[in-house]
C-alpha cells in the first residue's frame, strides 16, 4: 500500500481510473477547487460578517487580529473556500448590502468567473491564447540597446536578422528604435521614424505575413509604422506618455502591449520603492484596461514591465506571481531576456545569460504567461515545444 500526492490538475483523470461515476466529477471538483483571494482595505464590519459567512458555509477568511474588537476601521483579508463555499456565500451577500459587502460580492463574482482568454486576429493569423504559447522576437534598431546595440541598424542586416528569427519560429517581430535601457536619453519622434520606418516597410514587403510589432511611446511613430505595415503598438509607457496614442491605437483597431513602468527609463532605477509591487501592478492595470476599453480599445495584452523602475525582488516576485494578473481574462506577456536581474542572481554578462533567461522564461510561461519577448528565438521555441508535451502528457 502506498499514498500519492495527486494535483488539482489531475483530479478528472485520477477519477477516471478510480472509476467513478463521471456523473459525480462535478462534485468532486467543487470540493477538491480550493480558491485563495485577498482583499484589499476593506471595512472592519463588512470583514467579520465575511468571515462568519465563510465559516458557516465550509471556509473561512484571515483578517487583522484587531477586527474583532473593532481597533480598526478597515483590514486585508484572505478569502478560503472551494467553488461551492464562494457560490454559498456570494448567494448570501446579495441580502447584505452593507459595509461594502454589496461591492466586495460583485468584485468576487467577476474575480472567481471562468473565462476564456481572448483570440486575436493578427495579419491573417489567429493567436488563440488559451490554447498556445507565442514568442515575441526583439528587434532593435539602435545603437545603445543593452544587449544588441548596433548590431542591425541598417536595412540589410535587419531584414537578415528578420528572416532568421521567422525560419527560427518568431511569431511577432518587435521592432523598436529607441532604446529605453536604465538611463537611456530620449530620441525625437523623426530621428525614431528614419531608423524604423524604412525597415518595417522591407520587412512587409519581403515577409507579408509575419505580424510586426511597433516599440514606442511615441504617436507619430507608431501611427507611420501602422501605415508601413506593423500590426500591434508596444508601448513602455501604457499609452500614458502620449496623450494621442490612444486615438491612434482605436482608429487602426491595432492590439496594444500595455506596461507598466514606475518613472520614465531616465530616472526609473533611481531607488524604486514598492510597499507591494503585486498590489500596485495589479491596481495600475485594473485602471489602464478600464480606461482604455472605455475609449474603444478591444486588443489589450499586458506587461509587468519586468526591468522597468524594479528592483532584483520585485522582478522575481512578479515573475513568481505571474499567475495573479489571470484576474483580467486578458493576454500576459513577459519581457525577461538578458536583463540586468538575471546577471545579479547568475553573476552573468549580457552575452551569457541566455540559460537564466530561459530559466525565468519557463517559469512564467508555467505561472500563465501567454508571450514572451526574447532575443533568442530557436531555443525559446524548444522551451515552449517540451512544456506542451510534458503539459499533455
Amino acid at each position: 500500500m502506498i499514498a500519492r500526492k495527486i494535483k488539482k490538475e489531475s483530479l478528472l483523470a485520477e477519477l477516471r481510473l478510480i472509476g467513478v461515476d463521471e456523473r459525480a466529477f462535478d462534485i468532486f471538483k467543487d470540493k477538491s477547487n480550493l480558491i485563495l483571494l485577498k482583499l484589499h482595505n476593506i471595512n472592519a464590519k463588512g470583514a467579520n460578517i465575511l468571515k462568519q459567512e465563510f465559516i458557516s458555509a465550509g471556509g473561512d477568511a484571515a483578517v487583522h487580529r484587531d477586527v474583532v474588537s473593532w481597533k480598526i476601521s478597515s483590514t486585508d483579508c484572505l478569502l478560503i473556500g472551494t467553488e461551492r463555499t464562494y457560490k454559498i456565500v456570494l448567494k448570501k451577500l446579495a441580502f447584505e448590502p452593507f459595509f461594502g459587502l454589496d461591492k466586495i460580492r460583485k468584485l468576487v463574482q467577476k474575480t472567481i468567473s471562468s473565462k476564456q482568454l481572448p483570440a486575436y486576429n493578427i495579419r491573417n493569423k489567429t493567436f488563440d491564447f488559451e490554447k498556445e504559447k507565442f514568442i515575441m522576437g526583439i528587434l532593435n534598431i539602435t545603437p545603445d540597446s543593452f544587449s544588441d546595440g548596433g548590431l542591425y541598424n541598417n536595412i540589410e542586416k535587419a531584414l537578415k536578422r528578420a528572416e532568421t528569427m521567422i525560419q527560427e519560429g518568431a511569431d511577432i517581430i518587435d521592432i523598436g528604435g529607441e532604446s529605453t535601457r536604465p538611463g537611456a536619453e530620449k530620441l525625437s519622434g523623426e530621428e525614431e521614424k528614419e531608423r524604423t520606418i524604412p525597415i518595417i516597410k522591407e520587412i512587409r514587403k519581403n515577409f507579408p505575413d509575419i505580424p510586426i510589432s511597433i516599440d514606442t511611446y511615441k504617436a507619430s511613430v507608431a501611427e507611420e509604422a501602422l501605415k508601413s505595415g506593423a500590426d500591434i503598438i508596444n508601448d513602455i509607457s501604457g499609452l500614458r506618455f502620449d496623450e494621442k496614442m490612444q486615438n491612434i491605437a482605436r482608429e487602426f483597431d491595432a492590439p496594444v502591449v500595455v506596461m507598466h513602468i514606475k518613472g520614465t527609463p531616465e530616472n526609473m532605477q533611481q531607488n524604486p520603492h514598492y510597499e507591494d509591487v503585486m498590489k500596485e501592478l495589479l491596481e495600475y492595470f485594473d485602471e489602464r484596461i478600464n480606461t482604455l476599453t472605455d475609449t474603444g480599445i478591444k486588443k489589450i495584452i499586458i506587461d509587468p514591465g519586468i526591468g522597468f523602475g524594479k528592483r532584483l525582488e520585485d522582478n522575481l516576485k512578479i515573475i513568481k506571481n505571474t499567475d495573479e494578473f489571470s484576474i483580467f481574462n486578458l493576454p500576459v506577456l513577459l519581457g525577461v531576456s538578458r536583463k540586468s536581474f538575471i546577471g545579479s542572481v547568475l553573476d552573468k554578462t549580457v552575452e551569457n545569460r541566455l540559460y537564466g533567461s530561459a530559466a525565468a522564461n519557463a517559469y512564467s510561461l508555467l505561472k500563465d504567461a501567454n508571450i514572451i519577448r526574447v532575443h533568442d528565438i530557436m531555443p525559446h521555441k524548444d522551451l515552449i515545444k517540451m512544456l506542451k508535451a510534458i503539459k499533455n502528457a
